[in-house]
């Protein structure tokens, strides 16, 4: 059986084919002549380049290629490969009708001449502009993790405070940014840009330069000082003039911005300890890159590694410099400690080679008493300083008047200041100041303070003291014209083992601890201190806060308390290993008219106490048998014998050993070198 025959109907022998090439909606077909003119123009080949048939055939493939691959010659060069080989590939740019352009694989194949046609050309063309930006994504994915690790691994090696800000900034680019910046957060909200790094040495110079010309504004409303306000980043993919314009006011900084052409913009929080301290920024510029969500992710993963490394290296300078402070410290106590040690071995030595001229021996008695209470201030303030950073300082607190104290402090610092003849001018307001606090111990903070001042002014200088009352607080101001504080000083004078470095001529003794205790002190009664100066010899000014008592308690008579028995003999037993240490004491006792033994070792301490029945034990802790504390103990559990008020008098004056003494029946607890009025005072009852 035949099939029906259609003379009538003409038949296209290219039609099977066409319906082939159009059905490849994914790939555009399209056939060209010898010139490379269009013969077949697909729908393909429409969908991807957006011309229609009507208007591209008979026209060149020329224009399907960006004109710089045109003027390049490549449609030539492609046509003359395809002869040669028989196909041609490529992948490049292609343009569509509108002007975008879009990546492309393509494939020129040459046509063999058949049935008389000429010879021609087919062209597969395929949209790779997706796979290429998948490819190039996996590629600076790949890129950004092994930058982040170098990173990592980089700012984990870091030394110094500068350097990691330096290799922050220099991590960056140019594989992450074009510009990259660090910037921290200073006193008087000030943002200080600390590092910076771009490829180009001039560019960064320049940049440098537009700084400086134009800083970053705190209240503008966009960039570092935004994410340091929010600690939140900030993505701008595009930086566009209408982006400038919400960044900033000022045309000036907008123009700098412009000059240094950045394109694309990431700035991070460096945050440590959940607050920003500073601002990492990215910013791209020649090369061209824009910004995404990935890139921000990266960006702040940096940045809080990086905010890490930074504190790292702050608490790694603050140990180096604590443990230079330490060292000066312990070079300067060596000093101090020899410098009242000298005159007294001298003293010695003058009462010995002329024991008879009483005059003498009294005028070196007297410099020997004073020097022993250099030492004795030098070691207490030592151990209150130990004790305040400790936690366990005890005051006792009672209604006290500042100018009292402030009276008390002066007296304490006067001879000091009439040393070195400076002028001294005291103010105080006609109302009652009062507060709740340790008179001693706030008397030991203002003799402190001017104690400094004296020594800090040049002979005849001028040392003020003024005591303002305000509705809730007491500000005592201790201001004098000597040789002042540097800037950068103001911050760490109240720091323990700070001295405040001065040129060798000016340079005065001290451990630099004085002004850490009056921190301390000040802090302990709820109030603040202050150091204020305007530089190098422009003096200085040391204002106290400190809480006012809202209602003042009437006045309590003095001396109220005082015991006005008449003094009487006492016995009292001394125990100290130290012979020179037990007879002094002794001999200081019985020249008050007391009844004194002596014993050197903790056994006969018992023994003494069993047979001689003290009314007072002096007794040392260390002792060459049993320590003080086993004897007191032995001497609690004696019988038939009256205690006596046992007194641990001993060179440990921490907390720890005063508990000890407590817990072992010590009734007092006395620190050596004990002042001899206070040894007097035991033969009155």
């Amino acid at each position: 059986m035949h099939p029906p025959s259609h003379s009538s109907a003409t038949v296209d022998p290219d039609e099977p084919y066409r319906r082939i090439v159009d059905s490849a909606l994914d790939y555009a077909i399209v056939s060209c002549d010898e010139a490379g003119r269009v013969l077949i123009w697909s729908a393909g080949a429409q969908r991807l380049f957006g011309w229609h048939e009507d208007e591209m055939l008979g026209q060149s493939l020329q224009r399907l290629f960006t004109p710089e691959d045109v003027s390049a010659g490549v449609v030539e060069q492609e046509r003359e490969i395809a002869r040669e080989q028989g196909h041609a590939n490529d992948e490049r740019w292609h343009v569509r009708k509108n002007g975008e352009r879009f990546w492309a694989s393509g494939e020129l194949m040459r046509l063999a001449p058949a049935d008389g046609q000429p010879p021609g050309f087919v062209k597969v063309v395929r949209d790779r502009t997706r796979q290429r930006r998948e490819d190039a994504a996996r590629r600076q994915m790949a890129a950004d993790m092994q930058f982040l690790a170098r990173a990592s691994e980089e700012l984990a090696n870091v030394s110094d405070l500068q350097g990691t800000l330096d290799k922050i900034a220099r991590l960056a680019v140019p594989g992450f940014a074009d510009w990259c910046a660090v910037d921290l957060a200073g006193p008087g909200n000030v943002l200080r840009r600390v590092a910076i790094a771009h490829h180009d040495p001039q560019r960064l110079a320049r940049a440098l330069e537009l700084q400086q010309q134009f800083p970053q504004d705190p209240q503008a409303a966009g960039g570092a000082w935004e994410v340091l306000r929010t600690a939140r980043p900030v993505l701008i993919e595009e930086v566009t003039q209408e982006a400038l314009a919400r960044y900033t006011a000022d045309r000036g900084r907008q123009a700098a911005l412009r000059e240094l052409e950045v394109h694309s913009y990431i700035a991070a929080p460096l945050v440590a300890q959940g607050e920003p301290h500073g601002v990492l920024t990215f910013a791209t510029a020649q090369s061209g890159r824009v910004y995404n969500e990935d890139d921000l992710n990266l960006a702040v993963d940096l940045a809080r590694r990086a905010a890490v490394a930074v504190e790292n290296a702050k608490l790694l300078r603050a140990l180096r410099e604590a443990d230079r402070a330490k060292d000066v410290f312990m070079a300067t106590l060596a000093h101090e400690l020899r410098n009242p040690l000298a005159p007294i071995w001298n003293g010695l030595s003058i009462i010995k080679r002329v024991p008879a001229d009483r005059a003498r021996v009294e005028q070196v008695a007297a410099m020997i008493e004073r020097q022993v209470g250099q030492m004795t201030r030098l070691v207490d303030d030592l151990l209150d300083v130990s004790r305040v950073s400790a936690g366990k300082l005890d005051l006792k607190k009672e209604p006290i008047s500042l100018v009292r104290v402030v009276n008390s402090a002066v007296e304490i610092s006067r001879p000091h200041i009439e040393a070195a003849h400076h002028k001294l001018s005291l103010t105080f307001p006609d109302m009652p100041v009062e507060l709740h606090g340790d008179a001693g111990r706030l008397a030991q903070v203002f003799s402190n303070l001017l104690i400094n001042a004296a020594k800090y002014t040049r002979r005849g200088g001028r040392i003020d003291v003024a005591v303002e009352a305000e509705p809730k607080e007491l500000l005592v101001r201790v201001r004098d014209n000597g040789i002042g504080i540097a800037p950068e000083m103001l911050s760490r004078v109240f720091s323990l083992f700070t001295q405040v470095e001065q040129p060798e001529e000016r340079r005065q003794g001290g451990l630099g601890i004085g002004l850490s205790l009056v921190e301390g002190l000040v802090r302990l009664h709820g109030g603040s201190v202050e150091a204020r100066s305007e530089g190098i010899d422009k003096g200085s000014e040391f204002i106290v806060r400190l809480p006012r008592l809202q209602e003042p308690q009437p006045a309590r008579a003095a001396d109220d308390r005082a015991d006005k028995a008449a003094a009487s003999a006492r016995r009292i037993l001394v125990v100290d290993d130290n012979v020179d240490a037990a007879s002094t004491v002794a001999d200081l006792l019985a020249l008050a008219g007391n009844e004194v033994e002596v014993a050197h070792d903790g056994r006969a301490a018992v023994e003494r106490t069993s047979t001689f029945r003290p009314d007072i034990v002096l007794l040392d802790i260390g002792l060459p048998d049993i320590s003080g504390y086993e004897a007191a103990r032995q001497i609690r559990k004696l019988e038939g014998v009256r205690q006596p008020t046992l007194i641990a008098l001993t060179g440990w004056g921490q907390q720890q050993d005063i508990d000890e003494a407590a817990d072992a029946g010590f009734d007092q607890h006395w620190t050596k070198p004990v002042d001899p009025a206070r040894l007097l005072a035991l033969g009155s009852r």
